[in-house]
């Protein structure tokens, strides 16, 4: 984006054109050439800010809801497999001598609940390896915005300031041969102040709109992360219910056969 953007820009032909008629006209023309790059380059940078939110929040939208439909998926699945294990215990009871189903019943409970909370537990890390994943391409995305910003602002300051310079030498060369030599000088100094005055404002302005487009990437992608951790942790809980549910069901049938 920034050598699309510096391909775009204007050439000091059309300022240099106004110095034999007039420095003062060359110096505002100068004015209004940087004024206008640099609301151009900040426009710039306000889209990419703008792209960067939108694919930012749409992607934490995303993970977030896909961290919760696992966290569904893995709480049915908890308690598809106490429904498992319930239709065993009935029919161990079925297909067993009595003064054996207690002792089968009893393992089987051990055996299962142990199986529900260690997959319980690698379903919860699963859910927080994906989101600190979601979380790191958020971060990634914001940065590579943040540095799209910096790299245009860097190139049009520096481009800025080149033009700035060579317009302010122009205009400090003496043409006006029906003029005092120290006349033109003056008029010329005088008119390269203006333009070099209005290349370091337009980098200044520039600057305060590259700190403002940085904090606000910056709030956008905080923000973003902040959703996908409290998905998470939504996530987490929801898992846990499920283990309880799974848990309730398994002993539930262990007592109604011991």
């Amino acid at each position: 984006m920034t050598s699309d953007y510096l391909k775009g820009s204007r050439s000091l032909d059309e300022i240099y054109a106004l110095i034999d008629r007039s420095r003062a006209d060359a110096a505002k023309a100068a004015q209004a050439k940087f004024h206008n790059e640099i609301e151009t380059a900040i426009s710039a940078i306000a889209a990419i800010s703008s792209i960067a939110g939108a694919r930012v929040l749409a992607d934490s939208r995303v993970a977030s809801a896909n961290v919760l439909i696992n966290a569904e998926l893995a709480a049915t699945r908890l308690l598809a497999d106490a429904e498992i294990q319930a239709s065993k215990v009935a029919s161990e009871v079925l297909t067993k001598p009595k003064e054996v189903v207690e002792a089968a019943l009893l393992e089987i409970g051990r055996h299962t609940s142990l199986q529900l909370a260690g997959s319980a537990q690698q379903s919860v890390k699963k859910i927080q390896q994906d989101a600190e994943a979601a979380i790191q391409v958020l971060r990634e995305t914001s940065t590579i915005a943040i540095r799209e910003v910096q790299a245009l602002a860097a190139a049009v300051a520096e481009q800025t300031k080149h033009d700035a310079a060579l317009a302010a030498q122009k205009l400090k060369e003496y043409r006006e041969t029906a003029r005092t030599a120290q006349e033109a000088t003056s008029d010329g100094d005088d008119a390269a102040k203006i333009v070099i005055k209005a290349a370091e404002d337009g980098s200044i302005h520039l600057q305060d709109a590259v700190k403002r487009t940085m904090a606000q990437i910056t709030k956008i992608a905080d923000e973003a992360c902040s959703s996908v951790r409290e998905a998470a942790r939504a996530a987490e809980e929801k898992i846990k219910d499920g283990l309880e549910q799974a848990s309730i069901r398994l002993k539930g049938a262990l007592k109604a056969h011991l």
